[in-house]
């Protein structure tokens, strides 16, 4: 399964692979501080499954488990994506909104200043008037 061919039966994982400082019962108290005993279980394990009639159908419920995880994070990501493109709307309707807001206000600010630019204009008109009969009488 993992490219090395089956192990045979009378041969253990630490039977091939002697380190030079054999581990202890404590955790970590050769010089490198690695613990063997777990990658040994795990290749009893892989052993194990290897060896076992039900391996084909384990790695194709391994590989389908997988596809279905795939097809899982393909669809969050698709959600996501879709969740992002709706906020972005957002963004853009209320800038627009707000875009519109400051164009009234603009101008009716406008509007209201040319009504107090004409008001001036017909008041300094009537002065004018006024000054003009004022002089003339």
């Amino acid at each position: 399964m993992f490219g090395m061919g089956k192990p045979r039966k009378d041969e253990s994982l630490s039977s091939v692979i002697q380190p030079e400082n054999t581990p202890t019962k404590g955790r970590g108290s050769n010089v490198t501080g690695f613990d063997p005993e777990g990658l040994e279980r795990a290749a009893k394990a892989a052993r194990e499954l290897d060896a076992s009639r039900n391996a084909a159908a384990a790695i194709e419920l391994i590989k389908a488990q997988e596809a279905t995880k795939q097809h899982e994070a393909a669809a969050k990501r698709a959600e996501m994506d879709a969740y992002t493109q709706q906020i972005r709307a957002q963004n853009i309707e209320r800038e627009a909104e707000e875009a519109r807001k400051t164009l009234e206000a603009q101008t009716a600010h406008d509007r209201q200043r040319a009504e107090y630019r004409d008001e001036l204009d017909r008041k300094r008109q009537v002065d004018m008037l006024q000054a003009q009969k004022y002089m003339q009488e």
